[in-house]
């Protein structure tokens, strides 16, 4: 019975132990540096601001003259530090091709497509990505939008 009583408190020691440096390691500058060693060697990173944090951009689809860094991407998981500075998953976003590559205006995403753009921006205490304006088809806002887009300046990714 001591032992069982003993290694619980060991068990319970490590927990806290290991709670308390994920909690200071996600706090820190580099939590998301850590976060990314998790992903294959294939994926590609970008960081940027939005609304007021930092956001990490991960890519699979990526295109660029070179295969290391200034890549551009066509699709990205999204990922924030809530108010405890942890990593929280925000959703993904995607454009229809290497024309239309995942771009920032004004601290916003945007993707397109042939007959699309859809502007994306993170609110809220627990980070959360809202689409702030979409278009489809042909018509006047589509064109507007588009003109938008065109403005915005394609996130740079980088394998690691």
């Amino acid at each position: 019975m001591k032992k069982l009583t003993i290694l619980q408190v060991v068990l319970a020691l490590l927990a806290i132990t290991a709670c308390s440096n994920g909690r200071q390691a996600a706090g820190s500058t580099d939590a998301f540096e850590a976060f990314c060693e998790h992903f294959s060697r294939s994926s590609a990173f970008a960081y940027t601001e939005m609304g007021g944090r930092k956001v990490l951009l991960v890519s699979q689809e990526t295109f660029g003259e070179n295969e290391m860094t200034d890549l551009e991407a066509i699709e990205a998981s999204l990922f924030a530090l809530d108010k405890e500075s942890r990593i929280v998953a925000l959703g993904s976003i995607r454009s229809q091709g290497t024309l239309y590559p995942v771009s920032l205006l004004d601290g916003k995403l945007m993707v397109a497509g042939h007959e699309f753009v859809k502007i994306y921006s993170i609110r809220g205490d627990i980070p959360e990505l809202v689409l702030d304006s979409y278009g489809e088809g042909e018509c006047t806002q589509l064109t507007e939008m588009f003109h938008t887009f065109e403005r915005g300046t394609p996130i740079k990714f980088e394998r690691k």
